[in-house]
């Protein structure tokens, strides 16, 4: 049987939730994360349309993204952060930042893509995995620097998967 929570009134389907119903999160919030983000994901975007060697792209891109996620100011990835956390319970930060998310590995994958094209990378790659292996790699960076750091520096990381993509690496 459950039990009706204290103060609370029945939910009706066309009746508005109260500030209480859920985890309420501030559009505000999410208004400061698409504003902090859309500027990486703009420039990660650009440097994929570039016209570089792919490798020379896939370095651009990935110290934009590791740079963005692993040496940020301690606001940007307290913002981050917690935006995942609400983004369990909230749709909208869900969608926000799955979008974002979704597109910064996208740039990786065209990135990628030309490259083995190019016979720059590996011929076997697969980008789709491999771009979101590197965007999972950078997303650990955001988990270390919150807690001021970690074994691995960033730019190291970046180096080895870069070698990990290349011909013979």
């Amino acid at each position: 049987m459950k039990r009706k929570a204290p103060g609370r009134k029945p939910a009706t389907p066309n009746a508005p939730q109260p500030p209480s119903a859920g985890i309420q999160v501030p559009a505000s919030s999410i208004q400061a994360i698409e504003e902090r983000f859309a500027p990486i994901v703009e420039a990660v975007a650009a440097v994929a349309r570039g016209g570089d060697p792919p490798a020379v792209r896939l370095e651009g891109a990935m110290e934009i993204i590791f740079g963005a996620y692993g040496q940020s100011d301690p606001d940007f990835s307290e913002m981050l952060l917690t935006g995942w956390m609400r983004a369990r319970h909230d749709k909208h930060h869900r969608l926000a930042l799955a979008w974002q998310r979704e597109q910064l590995r996208l740039s990786l994958e065209e990135i990628l893509r030309a490259g083995v094209a190019a016979g720059a990378f590996r011929r076997k790659l697969d980008t789709d995995a491999v771009a979101a292996v590197m965007l999972g790699a950078a997303e650990g960076c955001l988990l270390q620097s919150a807690t001021q750091g970690g074994a691995v520096p960033p730019g190291e990381i970046v180096k080895e998967l870069i070698s990990l993509a290349l011909s013979g690496g």
